[in-house]
């Protein structure tokens, strides 16, 4: 019987999975996956241990309310629990009733409770204390944070969800790494989810100002790092998921304000700035810091959030407003140049105002006892009235001005500034359903849209040409001084840039026991459609940048004929991004969590993916994955080793794919125009307004790949492509392709870790993680002959990408390289008797040439698939001709973590109320400093690390609260909130001055041999000979100094200054 009714089982989940999965793939419209629940699950048992089968258990939460029975062997399971604290009843017949309160629930996770019952009286009641509940889950073998709202109230934080990702060993903000760094993967590859939507920009892979929601929004912030199951995918970082708060049976709300002023803050840090004039016996290099004034600035965070239900234990709700308003008033000075003799040119006061508007609306019903439904509407615009210029201190510069005719006229400083602006407009829905037909299968389904435009900057924009005066020193009657700059902020008219995130997803869970053991299966459907529209730039404008002293040669790097009366060299650049487009991601996962015995637990998953990457220029999309190519396994084992679920061993293996980013499409399949033209500055016309648009250009046509040198009528000598576009039906091996064969971009990793109960309320985690990056996807380019660059879209040192550099006689290419491995240990002692700590330490190794998706080696530039790594053939390699491969820049060998919270209740229930105590302090090895030379393009010059590494790193965050309670049942509250960062005002270096060259280098002067004429032979005589030495004799020569920058290795970037926070709020 026992064995008809588990066919019976597997009948019916097979068919419910074919029916679900069916409707999904043929009726919906777009999906991602997501994460909004954690699960209970354990054993009733009577005090002899036996299993006490039939029992009931009632769990029960402010909007939440549901019960299950134990099976044949007393074991139950609930899913799909919201996170919270709940309480949950354990009866049964001839039983006292059992009851345990304040259980803790957390996102992606599964608590163990396991419970005695005593014989006797049913009326009897037993109450059990949370801290009696296990803290382990002996079933689970993934590696995630979890930040519960009590830890959110406590610890010291920013204004935003961000600012405590930090608590994760794992995570940290680096700026060098685009983001956040989640076990060594770049901040462009971590996935942010906020209900179920994922909201990570679609073309840079990071989270958004918009959607970096303040704290009074969140419920829960999940970290997963390792191990995750097979229905998250597009992350080769972390996921970070965040659930919103929801109403209650009871009304409860909050109002209040922060605020941060300026009188509180700390001194700005210092500047490095570098004055350079002069060539030969009269060139002059002086290095010095200078300090800026501080800003008069006042940021204000109001709150008010109400929320109750609509009907008492039916239907919820949620309300919460918060705005940020950033209040900025800055006072520039303009100097000369000269630090010998700097005087005051000008001064010009600007004023802006930032406004973000965060609203959420959330609304939960039980429609059934069995359906669950919810729903919320986030509105998250960003507002700018006014921009101000970066920095008080200017040197050479002066305030902007425009004439835009008409009834405007002639703007000029403030009077422009505080008409510009613009508005990034965004809001957010999700939608959810779960149904629980049985104690045994739970089906979700999920629709989310996502919008956002990003418009900032975009008021009042000059219809002119920006111009800046830059190199060795200007000449008179160039009506300028070094470092001028007519417009600096910019002339890109960002028209829109509307991006459009459409999700659905359908999942299908089944808990089966009997089966071998017990089994979890999930299986679900998921589907993504992303579409963007973008018209920005200033392809009609331009910039032109003046180099007064420099050569053609020394901007270009080529070896060619030039104007010896010239005094000066500049370049014209003209960029924009024109399109519209849309592509779709589909998967499919199944997943099991397998208890073939009552200690080994064995979760085995597969992920399989469906996707393509848009064009921009109307072409085919060039890139399809189909479901064959993405599919990924997920394995995983934990077993508990004492039996007693007080400690387990446990390992993890899976491959994890990224999603592909719009970046490589708007850069590399017709989005983006972006040209460069270098011409001389002549002697008879020194004034820089002289080189407009029109003269520099001239006749010359704007030529597929550029062209070098150039026959027209204009001023350019050279023009550069350096957008050619690689799925242009038109274009050959030599003007740019996609690799058909490409492989996705994937990652491998290994994780095995132990966790042990230590006593109550102590729980010690150690883990080992290994992970390698089997493979990358990027332009990895070539020159051309015109001296543009073609761009294979492909897997680097593999494939056409091999095939090419292989043909054009190219001695060696690299594959990217990305390995980290790390050693974790954690102390954690749960909240218990007013306190609660976290201690972890880990020891790493960041190692290869890749740091991946957004690049390290540019400071954390965030254009997946299109960074400068391999766009030339010398870059992986040094000036030796031998690969770079080291310690990444982003790498810290150790890592110290310490953080928690102690509530002191005065005189217990007294008018004095209770103070908090929190604090968060962190101490990190100081990261690799490499130099940099460019020749073509920036590369590594005597290998990763060579100037060593910045100081370590510490940092300590303070924050106090005081709370008066009142009223009956001490419902209401009003609390006194005081929040610093960074508390002793510590002002670590966080990076070197890594640039040897004061100018670079040229073939020419470089002095290579006479066979080697051109960009290409450069290159290959970079691979084949190496040019250490002849580098070394053009940056030692003593007839030009110029050509040395001597600020090398000095620091050039500081820890921020102390920030300090107030606030007050009233809580009923």
């Amino acid at each position: 019987m026992k064995q008809m009714k588990t066919a019976r089982g597997l009948l019916s989940l097979a068919f419910s999975l074919l029916v679900v999965v069916a409707l999904l793939v043929f009726t919906a419209p777009n999906a991602t996956a997501q994460e909004t629940a954690g699960a209970l699950a354990g054993t009733v048992s009577d005090v002899s241990g036996a299993r006490v089968p039939g029992a009931t258990i009632r769990v029960e939460g402010q909007n939440y309310v549901r019960s299950t029975t134990t099976n044949s062997d007393g074991f139950f399971r609930v899913l799909q629990v919201p996170p919270g604290f709940y309480k949950v009843t354990v009866s049964a017949s001839n039983f006292s009733t059992a009851t345990v309160e304040g259980v803790e629930v957390e996102l992606g996770k599964t608590k163990a409770l396991d419970v005695g019952l005593k014989v006797g009286n049913v009326s009897e009641q037993v109450v059990i204390t949370s801290d009696d509940v296990a803290r382990i889950d002996p079933t689970d073998n993934k590696i995630q944070t979890n930040i519960s709202s009590r830890q959110i109230e406590a610890l010291p934080k920013g204004v935003d969800m961000t600012s405590l990702l930090k608590i994760a060993p794992a995570a940290r903000a680096e700026a060098k790494s685009g983001q956040f760094q989640v076990d060594g993967a770049s901040g462009s590859e971590n996935s942010f989810i906020i209900d179920g939507l994922e909201v990570s920009n679609f073309r840079t892979g990071v989270l958004n100002g918009n959607n970096n929601l303040p704290f009074q929004f969140v419920q829960e912030i999940q970290i997963k790092t390792s191990g995750f199951e097979a229905e998250f995918g597009g992350a080769t970082g972390g996921v970070i998921n965040v659930v919103t708060k929801g109403g209650s049976n009871e009304f409860h709300g909050e109002a209040g304000i922060q605020f941060e002023p300026n009188a509180l803050f700390a001194s700005p840090r210092p500047f490095l700035s570098t004055f350079r004039t002069g060539t030969g016996a009269n060139f002059l290099q002086i290095n010095q810091y200078l300090r800026p004034a501080k800003d008069d600035f006042t940021n204000y965070f109001p709150t008010f959030a109400f929320g109750g239900p609509l009907k008492k234990d039916r239907a919820w709700f949620f309300l919460s407003y918060s705005p940020q308003i950033f209040d900025t008033t800055r006072t520039v000075n303009h100097y000369s140049a000269d630090p010998r003799t700097r005087t005051i040119t000008g001064t010009e006061t600007y004023s802006s105002r930032q406004r973000q508007e965060f609203f959420q609306g959330r609304v939960d019903y039980a429609l059934l006892d069995s359906l669950r439904i919810s729903a919320t509407y986030t509105w998250n615009p960003i507002i700018q009235d006014g921009v101000i210029p970066n920095g008080n201190y200017t040197i050479g510069g002066a305030p902007p001005t425009v004439d835009f005719g008409g009834s405007i006229g002639r703007l000029t400083g403030n009077e422009l500034t505080s008409r510009q602006g613009g508005r990034q407009n965004s809001n957010n829905v999700t939608t959810q359903a779960v149904w629980t037909p049985t104690s045994n299968l739970v089906a979700s389904f999920r629709f989310a849209r996502g919008f956002l435009n990003e418009r900032l900057s975009a008021y009042f924009i000059p219809n002119e040409t920006r111009f800046r005066c830059l190199g060795l020193g200007v000449p008179a009657g160039a009506n300028c001084t070094l470092g001028y700059d007519n417009l600096p902020t910019g002339n890109t008219n960002n028209n829109y840039d509307a991006s459009e995130r459409l999700n659905f997803e359908g999942d299908l869970s089944y808990s089966l026991s009997n089966f071998g053991g017990r089994h979890e299966f999930k299986g679900g459907y998921q589907n993504t459609r992303v579409s963007n529209k973008v018209s920005s730039g200033y392809v009609d404008l331009g910039r032109v940048d003046l180099y007064y002293g420099y050569g053609l040669n020394d901007l270009t790097g080529r070896d060619d004929p030039t104007d010896p009366n010239a005094i000066g060299a500049g370049l014209l650049i003209r960029f924009g991004t024109v399109g519209e487009a849309s592509n779709r991601a589909q998967s499919v996962y199944f997943q099991d969590r397998w208890q073939p015995t009552r200690r080994l637990s064995i979760n085995a998953g597969f992920r399989m993916e469906k996707e393509n990457l848009p064009s921009f220029n109307g072409y085919a999309p060039p890139i399809n994955f189909g479901w064959g190519d993405k599919i990924v396994p997920r394995l995983g084992a934990a077993y508990d080793l004492t039996g007693d679920g007080k400690s387990k061993l446990f390992f993890s293996f899976g491959q994890f794919t990224d999603r592909l980013k719009f970046e490589l499409p708007r850069g590399s399949f017709g989005g983006d125009f972006y040209r460069v033209d270098y011409f001389e500055i002549q002697p008879n016309h020194p004034e820089y307004t002289y080189y407009s648009l029109a003269r520099i250009l001239g006749n010359n046509p704007d030529v597929l790949g550029g062209k070098c040198p150039t026959s027209g009528t204009g001023l350019s000598k050279c023009q550069y492509d350096y957008r050619i576009a690689s799925n242009d039906p038109g274009a050959t091996i030599y003007t740019g392709k996609v690799d058909e064969n490409l492989n996705p971009f994937k990652q491998t990793e290994f994780t095995v870790g132990f966790e042990r109960e230590l006593w109550s309320n102590y729980l010690l985690s150690v883990r080992y993680t290994f992970k390698t990056l089997n493979e990358a996807v990027e332009d990895a380019g070539f020159p051309t002959a015109e001296g543009s660059e073609a761009y294979i879209i492909g897997n680097p040192g593999k494939g056409l990408h091999a095939e090419l550099s292989q043909q054009f006689g190219y001695a060696k290419t690299t594959r990217p390289e990305r390995r980290y491995d790390a050693l974790e240990i954690k102390l954690d002692r749960r909240f218990s008797k007013n306190y609660f700590f976290n201690l972890n330490y880990t020891y790493s190794r960041l190692y290869g040439n890749y740091s991946g998706l957004a690049s390290s080696d540019e400071n954390g530039r965030t254009s997946p698939g299109v960074n400068r790594f391999f766009d030339l053939p010398h870059l992986g390699f040094t000036l030796d001709g031998t690969p770079d491969n080291g310690r990444l820049a982003t790498d810290r060998p150790h890592v110290f973590n310490a953080y928690g919270a102690y509530d002191f209740d005065w005189f217990g229930k007294s008018p004095v109320g209770s103070t908090q105590f929190s604090l968060f302090t962190t101490i990190q090895s100081g990261t690799p400093v490499t130099s940099f030379y460019t020749f073509y393009a920036a590369a590594v010059a005597y290998g990763r690390g060579n100037l060593g590494r910045t100081p370590v790193f510490t940092n300590t965050d303070f924050a106090l609260s005081h709370k008066f309670k009142f009223g009956s049942s001490e419902r209401f509250a009003l609390a006194f909130d005081f929040n610093v960062l960074n508390i002793f005002n510590e002002a670590n270096t966080l990076d070197l001055f890594s640039t040897p060259t004061g100018i670079n280098p040229s073939i020419a002067t470089l002095k290579l041999p006479a066979s080697v004429t051109d960009e290409p032979a450069a290159l290959n005589y970079i691979l084949t000979n190496g040019i250490r030495s002849n580098f070394e004799a053009y940056l030692n020569d003593p007839a030009a100094p110029q050509r040395k920058n001597t600020a090398l290795g000095l620091a050039n970037s500081f820890q921020g200054p102390r920030a300090i926070r107030l606030g007050v709020r009233f809580t009923f």
